[in-house]
């Protein structure tokens, strides 16, 4: 009895969560349908990146070259590359706005609950640091899952990890040898992340879900990404590059983000 009565409940629960979702995010809607859009298609070579008809040839060859040295950037800094998402290049606003909610910044990532993510680039994210930085959020996505993500992984930590891939805004010394993409190492900033007019810095507790970081205004949201970048940047150099993996499998097992978090960073003090 207590079955049949879960079933009747939970089944039509089941149905109407991703339709209330996508009701939602009708962004969400224009990303699951690319393939069948006439203004899309796949990239030559990358069947995984739709790119707009509006498109010139040479923003098709810059592309195919920025996402090779960003999928290079993800598997080096995580060790591999597992994310799959589906990557979309609007090079017009009006076109980046039907797909990214808002249509700000230079990209932005669309997760899915039930495992499917997108990856929308703007008429500024057409550049490996944009398209780094977005891969990193889906490499989070797809090593934890959308649950996980969502509700264990402060969003402090999944910004401030996708900068250390960003070099618009962090050093790659922290972790790597710059790449052929990265300019002289005089020009990253030694002390801090963000250009900005120095202000108390945020804390980390004010800053862990999607509205604490973005949900004020934009200096706020400045201030938030600076206060990310630093202390990603600060635990990166203690840990090193193979704590990033080391502590996405962990929490995969179960474990809770803040005790890992921490407990690698003393075992590394302990091993000096």
């Amino acid at each position: 009895m207590r079955g049949n009565v879960l079933l009747r409940y939970s089944l039509p629960l089941l149905i109407v969560l991703p339709i209330g979702f996508l009701f939602l995010y009708p962004q969400l809607i224009q990303c699951i349908r690319v393939s069948q859009s006439a203004n899309f298609r796949p990239l030559t070579g990358m069947p995984t990146v739709y790119v707009h008809q509006a498109a010139t040839s040479q923003q098709h060859k810059q592309l195919r070259q920025h996402v090779r040295t960003a999928q290079l950037r993800i598997k080096r800094f995580w060790g591999a590359q597992r994310g799959g998402a589906i990557l979309i290049y609007c090079p017009q606003q009006a076109d980046y706005e039907q797909y990214c909610a808002g249509g700000e910044g230079a990209g932005c990532s669309l997760g899915m609950p039930w495992g499917d993510s997108y990856l929308v680039l703007g008429p500024d994210g057409n550049n490996a640091d944009v398209i780094a930085h977005e891969l990193c959020h889906d490499e989070l996505f797809t090593r934890l899952g959308w649950w996980r993500v969502k509700r264990q992984i402060p969003q402090w930590f999944n910004e401030g990890l996708a900068l250390m891939v960003d070099y618009r805004f962090s050093n790659p010394t922290i972790w790597e040898h710059p790449d052929s993409s990265s300019r002289n190492r005089s020009e990253w900033p030694e002390t801090r992340s963000m250009h900005i007019r120095p202000r108390p810095m945020l804390k980390l507790s004010e800053l862990e879900t999607t509205h604490d970081f973005f949900g004020n205004n934009p200096t706020h949201t400045m201030l938030a990404y600076q206060t990310a970048a630093d202390e990603v940047a600060r635990w990166l150099a203690k840990v090193g590059r193979a704590g990033v993996p080391a502590l996405s499998n962990a929490i995969a097992n179960g474990n809770d983000f803040s005790n890992v978090y921490h407990r690698l960073e003393r075992e590394k003090k302990s091993r000096l």
